[in-house]
């Protein structure tokens, strides 16, 4: 089976995290190996003052700390999507962000107002915490965040294979 990519996007605090992390256990739960890919606005550093922070001052690139149990790689630069996605070996990985990529997505809202002009390409349905009607008319299921079940069906349903996402 060839990599599938789904995205979760929304704004701070509706609940994006939250919800990859019930739609890992629920796609391992079916079955499948699953990757996250987190976008960030932050960089993370190492404590300073460890090995690996020492390195990475030193400007090395990349920077690879191999632990008892994990294995983290470190660049000095941001990879472009497409060499990031080329590199995961799994079933599906969930994106958490990236809305300037034409992707199936869902769009979470919390309990925030949805401006209609702000949903991104590729969405499939708008989750919000509460089934609350939408001021604007829009044609995308609603469904709770809680409604696992049929979010994972929608992911396993709608994700894109890999070869297929234009960059």
């Amino acid at each position: 089976m060839s990599l599938r990519v789904f995205a979760v996007s929304g704004y701070s605090g509706t609940g994006k995290t939250s919800l990859i992390e019930r739609l890992v256990q629920a796609l391992k739960h079916r079955g499948y190996s699953v990757g996250v890919v987190k976008s960030s606005k932050e960089d993370v550093s190492p404590p300073e003052g460890t090995d690996t922070f020492r390195h990475l001052k030193a400007t090395a690139s990349p920077v690879i700390l191999l632990g008892p149990s994990t294995t983290t790689i470190r660049y000095q630069r941001r990879l472009e999507s497409i060499e990031l996605l080329s590199a995961i070996e799994a079933d599906f990985v969930l994106l958490e962000g990236f809305k300037s990529i034409a992707l199936p997505r869902v769009l979470c809202i919390g309990d925030q107002r949805l401006d209609k002009s702000k949903i991104p390409e590729g969405t499939y349905a708008i989750i919000a915490w509460d089934k609350t009607e939408l001021d604007e008319q829009i044609h995308l299921p609603v469904l709770q965040s809680d409604e696992t079940d049929r979010i994972v069906s929608l992911v396993e349903a709608s994700a894109m294979k890999y070869e297929h996402i234009r960059f």
